[in-house]
């Protein structure tokens, strides 16, 4: 049915290795190979010619010293936007690990944040409140802005 020789079955693949953590001056090639060497060697992993091994760009910053500190990002929003200033952050990806330290700068360097979250999920699916507490609820999301005080009174202190 099927000819080997030109039928593709199986599309992209990725693996996700596991590194040793990633530091300033660390030796990443080395520790790329090293790890990809481990993964053939223990797990059975298969590399062909045209195969790519890619490496996340947080992981290369890191490696080169090359990112911002919550004091960084704190002193470039106050010195674009000023101390006393009230600005907002619109639709961020809450399950990034980065926003927590991200919004922690952005606070310091202004007088008031407002954060915007789109409900009942963020654009890539994690859920603010369930379905089931929607209807519970009888919310409406794609009509219905909640302030923050309209999201405290009907769903409590909750925070999926």
């Amino acid at each position: 049915m099927y000819d080997n020789i030109t039928m593709r079955v199986i599309g992209t693949r990725a693996l996700g290795l596991r590194t040793p953590i990633i530091r300033e001056s660390d030796d990443l090639v080395a520790i790329v190979c090293q790890t990809v060497k481990e993964a053939i060697e223990y797990e059975n992993v298969q590399i062909h010619n045209g195969d790519i091994i890619g490496v996340t760009e947080a992981v290369v910053a890191r490696s080169q010293g090359n990112y911002a500190s919550v004091d960084h990002i704190a002193a470039d929003v106050k010195a674009k936007f000023g101390a006393d200033s009230h600005i907002g952050v619109v639709f961020p990806i809450l399950s990034r690990n980065r926003f927590a330290m991200l919004l922690k700068g952005i606070a310091r360097g202004v007088k008031k944040v407002t954060v915007l979250l789109n409900y009942p999920a963020d654009e890539v699916g994690n859920q603010l409140v369930t379905w089931e507490d929607i209807d519970r609820k009888k919310v409406r999301p794609y009509d219905d802005c909640l302030s923050e005080a309209d999201y405290r009174r009907i769903f409590g202190e909750q925070f999926l």
